[in-house]
């Protein structure tokens, strides 16, 4: 493999403008080679070459001031994590002792109370029993026997008694340890992963350092095979090798430091068991040989079923055999599942997509780098799926024609689907499973748990499925009380399912139908509600909020439009059909501006030569952009095609409309899933993360807001935004571009060759590099 091709696969995508620009010097190498002077003149040569390696080297040293400063950068953050890590395990290995010395402590107390109280209850027993006179003891035998049974029964009291005080007390005492335990185990956990992740950004900061020294390895030693001389090895030995990036050693031991720790402190000096907890993942993702031939059947499978299922179809409808099946019932049993199949193979394709493109997925949903599935994976889950659907369907038909019980491949597949998602065994991809179950729980909890990215991005694409809870209503009721084996068919006659007879049946339908609707969106809002309560952030939450609230106003005019629909002879007649009308559209544009300009990022005004998108773009060519912006727009507003429909067809036209609605919302979030995970990848690239944030203790938000005070303060830190303003009010020309791809605040100070030279210097994707023309510019600023 080139080096080209190696520095591209092993790269960390959030770090891509940090490393050396391999491919640009030795583009330029080449360049140089080819327009040399083909004269014999020896003087012209040398000065051609001797111009060349003059701005060869000078780009060598803006390359090298770069990969240094970052590099530093890194090490000073690692070098902050790595503390805080030792003191959080600090903290907790003494924590744990010392609640091990404090239930040893109170166990020995408990036991010498117990003692006590036996020994009071028997003083004063033995204290009542001398208290009674010889006289009285033996002038009256019965008395004495009376007495004596008063005093059993004051003793087994007071021995009862003391046991029932005995036993709460265990009991509160177990209770209180088990949440101890499960407080420190949920504590252990978090710096097991804490360090875990630690680790991992720290072999990506070692694999940082042997990248960019091979780099310049392999490109001097081209320049001196090109242009025959030896500068180039001479270079490396006098700057290269001496480089803070390459000299330094401190990566390594920050990686034995964790190792040890990990060992001693977490895994009880089990070293193979902390190093398969710490194991890397590879940098190239590769694909397992039985996942290829399975994915390979499945797919072969489904090539086969499908156009079996399409002709079996078009037969049955087509001919005049009157099925025992309603193709009303047959749609809405069917299509949830299909497209339920069909979104899980649409990420499988967003996956390769990513990967393909340097999108870092894994760390943008927070998974585990070690232990997720790849799109390979993905797509066999799908293609497995997938099988299953068609074969239910062809025997859901085939067994129509021979008067069969058919509804029992519908319920079968749904029932499968399932149990393969919720079954408890440690097989088929249960990491993944469970991943995807704990993230809907939090979904459905909203607002009772923070809210993640993976969070609101499952629960954008449930929006998209809003015809899947209306069928999910339908399937219930349909298999309670519809179906000829229905256990509740006798106590609704009236058929509560298609209640088109009966106006009271039909409302509540309705309303449950509307209700369910209105889900997805409700869990939504609450998530934005939650997200505006964690950051006080008005922009973009409470924004973001009222445009999942457009979907309330909707589903309320089409309930209005439907309840009044008997009023009017046709629905261009009812005046709630307009007011629906006017609120759906506001919605759609509302939701269509928010697509383009917050998740996706486009139509920035600093866009340049990628005119209507963004500045920074990731896929390889624009007009995949531009076809995701058209298509967006039309399928936004494809539900205009209902209005045809109205009044001119049945009921089964409409359910067929309503599929192939759904079948192209779906098509329209598996394009929209590109380009809104690109947009959060960019963001992430302009923090430079390349690992989950996984915080022991968080700051809370009250230091939050002391913080953002000290830096409001003109005493306190200094505000960067007060700077650029202050600049802004002493130069009516100064102008500063506040994209991802910020400016630094000299950018206005500088000449047009000091603008040049820095250009090499850094990207504009971070503010944090320095330099020597960053020292100069900022002392001509100073004076």
């Amino acid at each position: 493999m080139k080096f080209a091709e190696r520095l591209a696969a092993h790269i960390t995508p959030e770090w891509n403008s940090q490393y050396i620009k391999y491919d640009e010097m030795k583009e330029f190498l080449y360049q140089y080679e080819q327009n040399a002077p083909v004269q014999d003149d020896e003087h012209l040569l040398q000065r051609y070459f001797a111009r060349a390696d003059e701005i060869f080297f000078q780009f060598c040293d803006k390359e090298l001031i770069k990969i240094n400063t970052f590099f530093a950068e890194k090490l000073a953050e690692a070098q902050r994590k790595f503390e805080n890590l030792k003191s959080e395990l600090k903290d907790n290995y003494h924590l744990m002792n010392r609640k091990k010395d404090r239930s040893m402590f109170k166990s020995s107390k408990l036991k010498v109370d117990q003692d006590d109280d036996e020994d009071e209850a028997r003083t004063k027993l033995l204290e009542e029993s001398d208290l009674k006179s010889p006289r009285t003891l033996g002038s009256n035998s019965s008395v004495s026997v009376r007495n004596r049974g008063q005093k059993s029964s004051v003793i087994s009291n007071v021995l009862s008694n003391t046991g029932a005080q005995t036993i709460k007390q265990r009991l509160i005492e177990k209770n209180r340890e088990r949440q101890q335990k499960n407080k420190q185990f949920r504590k252990e956990n978090d710096l097991k992963l804490a360090f875990s992740e630690f680790y991992l950004s720290l072999i990506l900061l070692q694999n940082y350092q042997t990248l960019n020294f091979t780099g310049f390895r392999k490109i001097l030693k081209k320049h001196d095979k090109i242009f025959k001389t030896d500068r180039g090895a001479e270079w490396h030995k006098t700057y290269v090798e001496t480089a803070p990036f390459y000299t330094t050693k401190k990566v390594d031991i920050f990686i034995n430091d964790v190792v040890n720790l990990f060992t001693q402190y977490l895994e009880n000096g089990d070293r193979e068991r902390a190093m398969k907890r710490l194991r890397v993942p590879p940098f190239e993702e590769k694909q397992s040989p039985w996942t290829t031939f399975r994915l390979g059947l499945s797919m072969g499978m489904i090539f086969v079923l499908l156009p079996v299922t399409i002709l079996l179809l078009i037969f049955t409808y087509a001919s005049n055999n009157e099925l025992s099946f309603n193709w009303k019932i047959a749609i809405k049993l069917y299509r949830s599942p299909f497209f339920i199949i069909m979104h899980i193979f649409f990420i499988g394709i967003n996956s390769y997509g990513w990967s393909r493109s340097g999108v870092n997925h894994v760390l943008i949903f927070e998974i585990d780098p070690r232990n997720h599935l790849t799109y390979q994976q993905l797509l066999e889950l799908g293609s497995f799926l997938g099988t299953f659907w068609f074969l239910s369907v062809i025997m859901f038909v085939i067994s129509a024609y021979y008067n069969l019980d058919y509804y029992i491949f519908p319920l079968s597949l749904v029932v499968f689907l399932l149990v393969f998602l919720i079954n408890p065994i440690p097989q088929f991809q249960f990491s993944s499973r469970n991943w995807i179950l704990g993230i809907l729980w939090k979904i459905f909890s909203a607002p009772f748990y923070p809210v993640a990215f993976a969070h609101f991005w499952l629960a954008d694409q449930l929006t998209s499925f809003e015809f899947l809870f209306a069928d999910i209503q339908f399937f219930s009721c349909w298999f309670l009380f519809q179906a000829q084996w229905a256990p509740l068919k006798k106590l609704f006659p009236d058929s509560p399912c298609i209640p088109a007879n009966n106006r009271n049946l039909s409302c509540t339908f309705n309303v449950i139908s509307l209700l369910l609707m209105c889900l997805p969106s409700w869990l939504r809002f609450m998530q934005c509600l939650r997200r505006f309560k964690d950051t006080s952030h008005a922009f973009p939450h409470l924004v973001n909020a009222l445009k999942y609230a457009t979907t309330f106003f909707d589903v309320g005019a089409l309930s209005l439009k439907y309840h009044f629909s008997e009023m009017y002879e046709s629905d261009w007649e009812s005046p709630f059909f307009y007011i629906w009308l006017i609120v759906k559209f506001i919605a759609t544009c509302y939701k269509l501006v928010w697509d383009f300009k917050m998740d996706w990022g486009f139509f920035d005004k600093n866009a340049g030569e990628n005119k209507f998108l963004r500045e920074v773009i990731v896929y390889s060519s624009k007009n995949y952009y531009y076809f995701a912006i058209v298509q967006n727009f039309l399928l936004r507003f494809l539900w205009l095609v209902r209005l045809y429909d109205i009044g001119l067809k049945g009921e089964t036209y409409k359910d067929l409309v309503t599929t192939l609605l759904g079948f192209f919302e779906v098509f329209r979030r598996f394009v929209w899933n590109f380009f809104r995970l690109e947009n959060e990848h960019l963001n992430n690239c302009g923090q430079f993360r390349a690992v989950r944030d996984i915080s022991i203790s968080p700051i809370q938000m009250t230091d939050l807001s002391v913080i953002e005070k000290m830096m409001d303060d003109e005493d306190g830190l200094v505000n960067r935004n007060h700077t650029l303003n202050t600049l802004n009010k002493q130069n009516n020309n100064l102008t500063i571009t506040k994209s991802k791809r910020k400016r630094s605040f000299f950018w206005p100070l500088l000449d047009d060759s000091e603008r040049t030279d820095f250009r090499h210097y850094t990207d504009f994707n971070t503010t944090q590099q320095t330099s020597n023309i960053i020292d100069r510019t900022t002392n001509k600023f100073i004076l």
